[in-house]
């Protein structure tokens, strides 16, 4: 039990994670800071780091940045800047764009920062679950 509530699993809450990310993407700013932060930071838990800058994550760079910082979860905050630091002025927004980038970056670089990610990830998809959980556990 966390805050109270009863422990809800992953499947319990998908329906709200659906209706979450639906929103999100049509517009980000919809979301509340709560559902903001879950949006931004979920799929770095399943897909990664480097996969935030393939896929469609990097369009809210700035957003999960500041939703890691919200966190506490500064380390992963600052692997991201480290690669945001590779690009030629600043991550584009554009997706075919920043993966032309992403190829010219060295993969020795990418692959040292996913390794860190890795082991910080286990801890920090515990803490985001429960951060989820108190957030809309009784929803």
């Amino acid at each position: 039990m966390l805050g109270g509530l009863k422990h809800m699993s992953r499947e319990e809450l998908q329906d709200v994670w659906v209706d979450n990310v639906k929103r999100g993407y049509n517009d980000i700013t919809s979301l509340s800071k709560e559902e903001r932060i879950w949006f931004t930071l979920e799929p770095l838990t399943t897909d990664g780091i480097v996969d935030h800058y393939v896929n469609y994550g990097a369009t809210n760079n700035s957003e999960t940045i500041e939703d890691l910082k919200y966190l506490g979860e500064t380390e992963i905050a600052d692997l991201m800047l480290s690669i945001n630091q590779k690009f030629q002025n600043c991550v584009p927004t554009d997706i075919d764009q920043r993966n032309e980038e992403l190829m010219e970056m060295d993969d020795e670089f990418l692959d040292e920062i996913d390794s860190k990610f890795w082991k910080l990830c286990e801890g920090f998809e515990t803490r985001l679950y429960k951060y989820v959980e108190a957030m809309f556990g009784s929803k």
